[in-house]
């Protein structure tokens, strides 16, 4: 009697694309990290083969470990030949993992309380009022360096209300419709600033913007930790909180407009397809011309750093940068290492805290070498990380407004 053939994984046609070529590896930040192929993209296709064959289990330590030091940039895709399509082999790869050896003890728990609160906007805006008056009162600098935010939150930021114009078409000389700004959890908690922002834009250029509905979370956080099922939830659940409503669904947080813009090969469907049709950036509803043409001179020096799911998902770095740079009196910074992820991914950071601190200290430095006052950057999870550095983040909605409402 034979024995029978392991269950099958991954995407085989995926895994075969793979020619192992390893023009990836310059662009993995991990593999820069450590030059040793098992934090390569090619090393953890090699691992997701191996256990693809049944030669080795995937909860085997050291091909875990493989796989689960990826900090899901994705960078490895923008230049593989092949088009291995690595961001899904490693979502499976993380849900795999995930259910076969779930998270124990602390990490257990935080992992419960963390993603249970992202579906429930009252706990998210809880925990950021606490986390502001901390900060307020420096009662933050119990926490250890590694878990503490360094990115400030104002506490007159988390409780305002957010001002929606009704009826003005602000300084364009067109109605262009609604736009609906996805508020999200993290996003809504902790940087509604940026979410005013995007608002007072897209009012500024034409837009009827609408902040409802508003469902709590994207499901992209969950996804990159493997809860494969809670990312389903929160997406099918986002597709049906729009439904009745027409134009585009904006979205200023660049890991969670990656995953709404996925949604279509996340779920399947018609319904989830036509969703991610809708989501944009906002340097896809802005014209740098206009910007050119009626902007207020915002006369500063900052380099320029695009977000990974910006860049190597949604392929917008370059017309996000164009919008930006379009600011009269602002001179944008090119840093060397542009390419390279700065370590957040999400909760990335906090669970490989010794990758995140290299990736950081290492885009501290590309950064530095600009000479440049303050960073650029459209991402919640890339604020926070450069943050620690001691930068001054600067969300392009943010100078975007400056420049036209002043």
């Amino acid at each position: 009697m034979t024995d029978p053939q392991p269950m099958s994984i991954f995407d085989q046609d995926q895994l075969a694309a793979c020619v192992q070529c390893g023009f990836c590896l310059s662009s993995c930040p991990t593999y820069e990290v450590t030059h040793l192929e098992e934090h390569g993209p090619r090393g953890r296709i090699l691992a997701m083969r191996l256990a693809e064959e049944g030669e080795l289990p995937l909860t085997d330590p050291d091909l875990a470990a493989s796989l689960t030091t990826c900090v899901q940039c994705r960078a490895c895709e923008a230049v593989c030949p092949s088009l291995v399509e690595f961001g899904a082999l490693m979502e499976t790869a993380r849900a795999e993992l995930n259910e076969r050896t779930p998270p124990r003890g602390l990490r257990r728990l935080a992992h419960a309380l963390g993603f249970r609160a992202l579906v429930r906007r009252t706990a998210v805006r809880v925990a950021s009022v606490g986390l502001a008056v901390a900060q307020l009162l420096r009662l933050d600098r119990v926490l250890p360096d590694g878990v503490r935010p360094a990115q400030r939150v104002r506490l007159r930021h988390v409780l305002r209300r957010y001002r929606v114009p009704r009826g003005g078409r602000g300084s364009a000389p067109d109605d262009r419709g609604e736009a609906f700004v996805f508020l999200g959890c993290v996003m809504d908690g902790m940087f509604r600033d940026v979410h005013q922002a995007t608002i007072d834009v897209l009012d500024a250029v034409g837009y009827d913007p609408r902040i409802e509905p508003s469902p709590p979370c994207c499901g992209a956080l969950s996804a990159h930790a493997g809860r494969e099922d809670e990312a389903h939830r929160m997406a099918r659940a986002t597709i049906d909180a729009y439904a009745g409503t027409t134009g585009p669904i904006v979205v200023d947080a660049a890991g969670c407009g990656a995953a709404m813009k996925e949604y279509g090969t996340l779920l399947g469907t018609p319904e989830a397809q036509a969703f991610s049709e809708r989501v944009v950036d906002l340097c896809e509803v802005v014209d740098a011309a206009e910007v050119a043409a009626i902007g207020r001179s915002v006369p500063l020096t900052l380099a320029y750093q695009a977000p990974c799911h910006l860049r190597n998902v949604q392929g917008l770095a370059d017309q996000a940068r164009t919008l930006v740079s379009a600011i009269p009196g602002l001179t944008l910074l090119e840093p060397d290492d542009e390419q390279l992820c700065c370590g957040s991914g999400g909760i990335y950071s906090l669970e490989q805290p010794g990758f995140g601190d290299a990736m950081l200290a290492r885009k501290d430095a590309s950064l530095a070498r600009t000479g440049a006052h303050g960073v650029v950057s459209g991402n919640p999870g890339c604020a926070m990380q450069i943050a620690r550095a001691g930068w001054d983040i600067h969300h392009p909605a943010q100078l975007l407004a400056r420049s036209l409402r002043g």
